[in-house]
């Protein structure tokens, strides 16, 4: 990444969260996340993301708040929510 931490947009956070996510990095992933929806609460792509790896963690609780902003974001998604987290 060429900007500075203090300049990353929603999508520089979320790129950030990926990687640090295929590395195995869950928890730099989440704070990644966490900074990305920050940014804009609106980016459902972020929070379905977060809501993920939080199911991953068995972080139930927590992937449920995310879920539900997805929903409230883009209810059409609620068949990727079920596919992949089915028991929420």
């Amino acid at each position: 990444m060429s900007a500075e931490i203090h300049e990353r947009t929603q999508f520089d956070w979320f790129s950030v969260a990926r990687i640090h996510e295929t590395k195995g990095e869950f928890e730099d992933a989440l704070k990644a996340y966490e900074e990305s929806v920050k940014l804009d609460s609106s980016f459902a792509k972020a929070w379905f993301h977060k809501a993920k790896l939080h199911y991953k963690l068995n972080q139930r609780k927590e992937a449920k708040d995310c879920v539900k902003r997805v929903l409230e974001l883009e209810p059409d998604w609620e068949k990727y929510i079920k596919k992949y987290m089915p028991d929420l």
